[in-house]
């Protein structure tokens, strides 16, 4: 099953708007020698701008150009339309950043 697949069977049952589809250039970036993926613990930190798709907020990475979901919806609602940095891990079976802190960016 591809990201793509899995993130339009999440938005299905969570009565969101499908993302764009994922880029998997931010998955290789996160992947370690060999190919490796990274420790899923690991904290990255994610730079774009907070939108809404549908009833979800998510994150329009600058670096990447790819969408993330964010699993804390309330702490995303109060920074949406902004600029900012998301640090958190990423989960790349759903396409969702699990926030550990959103600030605004300069």
């Amino acid at each position: 099953m591809t990201v793509a697949t899995v993130v339009l069977l999440y938005a299905i049952v969570v009565g969101a708007a499908p993302l764009r589809s994922a880029s998997h250039a931010y998955v290789g970036a996160i992947q370690g020698p060999a190919g490796e993926k990274s420790d899923p613990t690991t904290i990255h930190t994610f730079l774009g701008t907070i939108t809404k798709a549908g009833n979800q907020f998510i994150l329009d990475d600058d670096v990447s150009k790819s969408s993330y979901q964010l699993d804390d919806q309330d702490t995303a609602s109060k920074f949406s339309g902004k600029k900012v940095r998301v640090r958190g891990t990423l989960d790349t079976t759903a396409n969702i950043i699990r926030v550990q802190s959103i600030e605004v960016t300069a």
